[in-house]
């Protein structure tokens, strides 16, 4: 039997010695490409030592002559997750199997091993006592177009752009996307929400964490803190709306510092310009007072800007109700320069990659950061409307 994929590995249920097993290989047009052969014998190395029920555990490298190198796996029969999730479970099934899920993974943490390909098609649940099997062998696809979208998108947004190198929260990320596939959106939304953040830093620290979230149906996050409610419409389109500004920011910084630094209306708005070259500054000057940076420019805040600070903030997030009446203003300006959408949007983003810059410096929290980029997201939202 063979697994149709379009990864560059030929897959396929074998006999041996009796016994099935999986066979992974690689497709006839790879065979004999050093580098790929390379790739199956450090598979095999990183994945020879694990030893877990929930794992199907390596059994061979072999050199076969038609096929080149081969590694064997033990098999059961079994069915893909995404199969099994169409038969329809209840879920306290579901949980049953992502606690096996999770289980794994904590396992190959532990090992010092990370998956980093997790996804739906390769958790396998046996046909005989419904248990999890987690295929640890990594597919290797010849660029990330050839990956089907129902995998790619448990890919954590890290392991996509491959400049950094994965920890255990790209495994966090596909958890919270595998929980999510599972029907879990209402239930769990902002535990897979802090799965899935963009910034790997923002995640759970590991599964453990993870876990604990899912048994109290609550993770350590005072301003945002989960309840027995379903999430509303607003409040996932607040997420939505940062979630989406961290991704402009990262994909098109190099095109908004040269707008921002090119733009002739920098020289029409001079009091926006001292705020740009203010958070430059801050950022140069080690030996000035991260104090001062923290202080905003005094400005009586508008009608809009009295009306959504009625409420202030408290405890570690009070430092908002400075800072936010001040960023409205220089984000009015921003917004009412009768600049082309294109450089507002520049300019926007620009400005909140650098006040965002002062305030890591500043040694503010994660939860402080994201208490900052929800105020942002908020008014953007609002002036974009």
């Amino acid at each position: 039997m063979e697994f149709d994929n379009s990864s560059i590995n030929l897959i396929t249920i074998e006999k041996d010695g009796g016994k099935d097993v999986l066979s992974i290989g690689l497709k006839e047009a790879y065979r004999a490409k050093p580098n790929f052969q390379r790739y199956m014998r450090q598979e095999f190395e990183r994945g020879k030592d694990l030893d877990n029920n929930d794992i199907f555990k390596y059994i061979a490298l072999k050199d076969d002559p038609d096929k080149g190198p081969v590694v064997e796996t033990e098999w059961e029969d079994s069915r893909s997750l995404v199969e099994w999730l169409k038969e329809g479970h209840s879920d306290d099934e579901k949980r049953r199997v992502f606690r096996q899920v999770t289980n794994a993974i904590s396992y190959m943490h532990s090992k010092g091993m990370v998956h980093g390909s997790l996804n739906a098609s390769n958790v396998f649940i046996t046909k005989k006592g419904e248990e999890v099997k987690l295929l640890t062998f990594k597919l290797r696809y010849t660029d990330i177009m050839k990956q089907p979208q129902e995998t790619l998108k448990y890919v954590a947004p890290e392991a996509k752009d491959g400049t950094v190198g994965l920890d255990v929260r790209a495994d966090i990320y596909s958890l919270g996307m595998m929980l999510k596939d599972m029907g879990f959106n209402a239930e769990y939304h902002n535990v897979i929400e802090k799965c899935c953040r963009f910034g790997r830093n923002e995640r759970f620290e590991d599964v453990d964490q993870l876990i604990d979230a899912v048994d109290k149906h609550r993770f350590n996050r005072p301003a945002d803190e989960l309840t027995d409610a379903q999430p509303s419409i607003s409040s996932n389109k607040k997420m939505a709306v940062i979630i989406a500004i961290i991704v402009v920011l990262v994909c098109v910084a190099v095109a908004l510092l040269v707008a921002q630094n090119g733009s002739s209306d920098n020289q029409q708005e001079p009091q926006q310009t001292e705020q740009n070259d203010s958070i430059t500054n801050r950022e140069d000057n080690s030996d000035q007072d991260s104090t001062d940076s923290q202080q905003p420019q005094t400005t009586q805040p508008s009608d809009s800007d009295q009306t959504q600070q009625a409420e202030q903030a408290t405890g570690d997030n009070a430092f908002l109700n400075d800072l936010v009446p001040q960023m409205h203003t220089d984000l009015d300006k921003i917004y009412n320069s009768g600049a082309d959408p294109a450089t507002i949007h520049a300019k926007v983003a620009a400005y909140y990659k650098g006040l965002r810059r002062v305030l890591k410096k500043q040694g503010k929290t994660s939860t402080q950061l994201d208490a900052f980029d929800k105020a942002f997201a908020e008014y953007t939202q609002q002036k974009n409307q």
